[in-house]
C-alpha cells in the first residue's frame, strides 16, 4: 500500500513538472506569436504605404532617426525604397521591388504564424492531459 502511494506521488511529481515545463514553452510560444503578430503588421502597413505612394508625395512624415528621435521631412517623391534585408543590411529597391519583397515576407510570416499555432495547439492539449492525469490521481488519493 506505501509503494502505491510512493508511486501515486512519483507520478503526480512527474506530472507536475512536465506541465511546468509545458507551460514555461507555451509562454515563450505566445511571446513569439506576439512578436510575430507585431511584424506582420508593420508588413502590412509598409505594403498600403507603398500601394498608395502616389497619396505620400507632398506629405510630410516624421523620419526615425533612432533613439527616439524623429525628424519631420516632406516628401518629394517616392522612387527608391531601403529595405531591411537581415543581419543590419539594407538594400535598395524601386517601389514594385520593394512590394514584392515584402509581400513574400508576409507569406513567409504567415506560414511561420500557422506553424506556431498548431505547435500553440498541440501544447495546448498535452497541458489539457496532463490536467485530467493530475486530477484523476488526485481523486484515487
Amino acid at each position: 500500500m506505501a509503494e502505491e502511494k510512493q508511486d501515486k506521488e512519483e507520478e503526480a511529481n512527474r506530472l507536475l513538472y512536465l506541465q511546468n515545463v509545458y507551460n514555461q514553452q507555451y509562454e515563450a510560444l505566445m511571446n513569439e506569436l506576439t512578436t510575430f503578430s507585431m511584424a506582420q503588421a508593420a508588413l502590412k502597413r509598409n505594403i498600403q504605404l507603398l500601394e498608395n505612394k502616389d497619396r505620400v508625395k507632398g506629405s510630410n512624415i516624421l523620419v526615425n532617426a533612432e533613439g527616439g528621435t524623429y525628424i519631420e521631412a516632406n516628401v518629394k517623391e517616392l522612387g527608391k525604397i531601403m529595405i531591411y534585408v537581415g543581419a543590419g543590411y539594407l538594400v535598395e529597391k524601386d517601389v514594385q521591388q520593394a512590394k514584392e519583397f515584402q509581400n513574400k515576407n508576409l507569406e513567409m510570416g504567415d506560414t511561420q504564424m500557422k506553424k506556431l499555432v498548431e505547435t500553440r495547439q498541440k501544447l495546448e492539449n498535452e497541458l489539457m492531459k496532463i490536467h485530467y492525469q493530475v486530477e484523476s490521481l488526485q481523486e484515487q488519493s
